[in-house]
């Protein structure tokens, strides 16, 4: 036996075992910080910052003499910087325009402490110095500096909308769908409550009545709304579904959605899947649990909605297809309502947050688990791949949070693909150890990382992407070296232009993911000219303004950088005839046919022998260690 040998080799192992355990992050959650304010909306427009809006309380942030509501989160330190909003962002909506800025709408009236509302003259006046919200639309530009400000402009519409959809149009601007006047469970009839209109920021005109938001109470809070690349919109709500012509106000009703409802407050998880030119641009719309009302009027008195199992359903629909139906997928893995739907570069879509049992919302009835209307969270994440055979779409192979993430939670992607998880507080205030330990779900602050399987793969080194990109011309030029290819066949390559929305409620408002064309050539030294084409000539096939563009070689992206889609302004979009591709060369295997990638790929194999150990390959490095001290 030697000794001496034999910890001088253990001190070398170790720690290349501690930063290999380090390092694997894929598939895992990091508690990484505090937001200050409860994330009941969130916003990333690319570098180093996520917006933060919450509700009018008793929030940990101070601002101008009062809790804040709103917060900038760095995220290279972790640390948050609050945000003063004047007026009551409670249930708001929100977009990014063409001109790079974001809108928060609506809101609701003033309130003190526990929510409690307060008389018209007393706003402002109370330990929260908040206003009524209801007609206001609230402007910030980001910035990388601290800079940047919301704008409050209290009076903006003439009426209140309190769970509004807003949705960025072909021409930058905003259109403003539905909501309520003022709070409560589920909608109630026009004259009441229902606001059955819909206007635009900026503001062209007086409000449009559309008979879909009358015929779909009471849940028609927060519609699921898409625009086509017509330029029609796709709204979903209760059973029904609906295309809207918005410049002529006509409707072309579609087949009522199957098995439950999505909308607040059954609240599924909801998304749009990559648009190809593969599959001619045309839009499918994936969604998944939710609830099957056992009561049509929601009426909380008469159902313990709390109790109620969430749906397992999961169904597509392709509106623009001649007879669109809605056609059922592979179920969820467990019943989930307020799961929230993410795009992510490699075209799956990643589902987290929610509970099995219950729904949306929160109040004082004595059958609420202390305020809120759902339990049993979720804490595992799944990965939903279209493209899997049936049967086997989703993936929960993934390590679980352990923060539960109720209602008013909220998920973004990052640039760096990681996934940005934060809020989750159903409750009418801020609740906390110190006011109510025995809460179950209390406010919650933490904001976490989720880091996809693809994370901790080597990333493709892009270079050369531009700073906009236009809705037709010449194509554009991103070059990759040789060794980001990784083994990857040329046509194994996908450019992801991604807007990660505006996210609350379990919905992502102008959420969009859209695969470029390119071609390529390949060089004498294996790196790979890609030549990419711009967007086709229909700006409402990806609406103008700021977005993230990922090289993707073999199901891993590159880090997002921010380009600007269109002008950068509001208004109509220039567009010009698409140039065709170039041929696609290669200057390293020409004339070699399969042979192009069979030394890269044994290379590749070989490089993630080393690299990356996996479970079996660490066990047996510490057994050989160990073996060897023995």
């Amino acid at each position: 036996m030697h000794p001496p040998l034999n910890i001088s080799l253990l001190l070398l192992v170790l720690p290349f075992i501690a930063s290999y355990v380090t390092a694997q992050k894929a598939n895992t959650f990091a508690i990484v910080g505090h937001t200050g304010v409860s994330a009941q909306q969130l916003f990333y427009p690319g570098g180093d910052k996520v917006y933060i809006i919450d509700k009018s309380e008793l929030n940990v942030a101070q601002v101008a003499g009062h809790p804040a509501w709103a917060t900038e989160y760095n995220l290279e330190d972790n640390s948050y910087r609050a945000l003063d909003i004047v007026s009551n962002t409670f249930c708001a909506g929100g977009t990014q325009l063409g001109n790079g800025s974001w809108v928060n709408i609506g809101g609701n009236a003033a309130v003190t402490t526990l929510g409690v509302g307060v008389a018209a003259n007393d706003t402002g006046n109370t330990p929260l110095k908040d206003i009524d919200g209801g007609k206001a639309a609230r402007i910030i530009t980001p910035c990388e500096d601290e800079s940047c400000a919301w704008t409050d402009h209290v009076n903006s519409m003439p009426l209140s909308r309190w769970y509004p959809t807003v949705e960025t149009l072909e021409t930058g601007d905003a259109i403003i769908i539905g909501g309520e006047l003022y709070g409560s469970f589920v909608n109630t009839p026009e004259g009441l409550q229902n606001v059955p209109t819909y206007e635009f920021w900026p503001t062209r005109g007086d409000p449009v009545e559309t008979d879909f938001l009358v015929r779909t109470m009471p849940t028609n809070l927060y519609p699921l709304t898409w625009i086509m690349p017509d330029g029609r919109l796709f709204i979903q709500a209760a059973w029904e579904t609906t295309m809207l012509n918005y410049t002529s106000n006509a409707e072309t009703r579609l087949p009522n959605i199957t098995h439950a409802q999505r909308t607040y407050p059954s609240s599924g998880a909801n998304a749009m899947l990559v648009l190809t030119s593969d599959a001619n641009w045309e839009p499918t719309i994936v969604f998944a649990g939710g609830m099957t009302p056992a009561r049509e009027d929601w009426n909380q008195n008469l159902w313990h909605v709390v109790d109620s199992d969430a749906s397992t359903s999961v169904v597509f629909i392709k509106p623009m297809d001649p007879n669109p139906v809605y056609t059922d997928d592979d179920d969820l893995p467990e019943p989930r309502s307020m799961g929230s739907f993410l795009n992510l570069p490699d075209e799956r879509l990643l589902l987290l947050n929610g509970a099995q049992k219950g729904v949306a919302g929160y109040g004082w009835d004595a059958w609420a688990l202390n305020q809120s209307y759902a339990q049993d969270p979720i804490l595992r994440p799944a990965y939903y791949d279209p493209t899997a055979a049936a049967g086997s779409r989703f993936n929960t192979n993934v390590s679980s949070s352990t923060v539960p993430r109720m209602y008013h939670s909220t998920a973004t992607l990052l640039a760096d693909g990681s996934v940005f998880v934060a809020g989750s507080n159903p409750n009418v205030d801020v609740i906390d150890d110190t006011n109510n330990a025995t809460y179950v779900f209390k406010t919650e602050y933490r904001a976490e990382i989720f880091y996809p399987s693809y994370y901790d793969e080597p990333r493709p080194q892009p270079t050369g992407i531009p700073t906009s990109i236009s809705y037709g011309g010449a194509p554009f030029d991103v070059t990759l070296p040789a060794a980001s290819l990784n083994g990857a066949a040329l046509g194994d390559i996908k450019i992801a232009l991604m807007r990660t929305g505006f996210q609350t409620h379990a919905m992502a408002m102008g959420m969009r993911h859209l695969r470029l064309d390119y071609s390529y050539t390949r060089n004498s030294d294996g790196s790979v000219v890609l030549h990419i084409s711009q967007l086709p000539a229909n700006p409402a096939l990806f609406p103008p303004g700021p977005a993230l563009l990922f090289v993707v070689v073999k199901g891993v992206p590159s880090h997002g950088v921010v380009l600007m889609v269109g002008n950068g302004q509001i208004g109509t979009q220039p567009t010009a005839d698409l140039v065709a591709l170039p041929s696609s060369v290669d200057n390293l295997n020409s004339g070699t046919g399969a042979a192009a990638t069979g030394t890269p790929e044994r290379n590749a194999a070989s490089e993630s022998g080393s690299a990356k150990l996996g479970g079996v390959g660490l066990l047996a490095l510490v057994g050989g260690a160990l073996a060897f001290l023995m």
